[in-house]
């Protein structure tokens, strides 16, 4: 017997729904997990340091706004552990990787080691981080929420990322830079210059991509039947 077309209706939409939080869990995951790896080398522009990560990381703030808006700040925070299993999946196996015996006729251990030795350090300070900063993200991003009874979602995007963004870099940059000779030779004042260029230059990043959240917004509000504002 045929369903009842409202009812397949809302069965389509449901399951577009949830098809399209899935996307936007494994692209945050993604990002995370390139962050821990290719993320690992330090590049200068301008005078200024960063690390290559500049370019995708600040964008899981805005996945995570997204979500926090569409599907309510329990799937938000869903999304911020499933990052964090799967950046503790990857250290494990990178320290697996790192203790088996290489093969006589394999060459590049030297260089395998160089490149995922320090990761496990990065993983940590980005664990650390990552928790931190994410999840006062999500739970500042449903503050503003609150009190602005869904209006204004350029507060709570910014709101929300600028106090976030500065944990996240002084955090992440302390635990692997500091006294890590492998990858950084400087004082811990060169610490604190590299984490503040990269926050001023997230912060940048979470005011240009406002526009882009709205439109996030708009365009999963119209794939998905649900209004934002009215998820708290």
């Amino acid at each position: 017997m045929q369903e009842p077309i409202s009812e397949t209706g809302n069965i389509k939409k449901h399951a577009r729904y949830e098809s399209i939080f899935a996307i936007l869990v494994a692209l945050f995951v993604t990002f995370v997990v390139l962050t821990n790896t290719v993320g690992v080398k330090l590049f200068t522009l301008y005078g200024f340091t960063f690390g290559v990560s500049i370019f995708w990381y600040p964008l899981t703030f805005l996945i995570t706004d997204i979500t926090s808006e569409i599907y309510g700040a329990r799937r938000a925070s869903f999304m911020v552990v499933v990052g964090f299993s799967m950046s503790v999946l990857l250290l494990l196996f990178s320290l697996l990787g790192i203790a088996l015996p290489a093969a006589e006729f394999y060459a590049g251990e030297e260089a395998y080691v160089t490149i995922f030795g320090p990761v496990w350090r990065l993983l940590f300070g980005s664990m650390a981080a990552y928790l931190l900063a994410q999840l006062i993200d999500v739970r500042l991003f449903h503050f503003w929420k609150r009190v602005t009874k869904g209006k204004h979602l350029w507060l709570r995007n910014n709101g929300s990322t600028i106090l976030s963004q500065l944990i996240d870099s002084l955090t992440v940059n302390i635990i692997f830079l500091y006294k890590n000779p492998v990858v950084f030779t400087g004082d811990f004042m060169d610490v604190i210059t590299v984490a503040l260029n990269v926050y001023v230059f997230k912060v940048i990043i979470a005011a240009l991509d406002t526009p882009l959240c709205y439109v996030g917004v708009r365009f999963f509000e119209k794939l998905t039947g649900v209004k934002g504002k009215e998820v708290m």
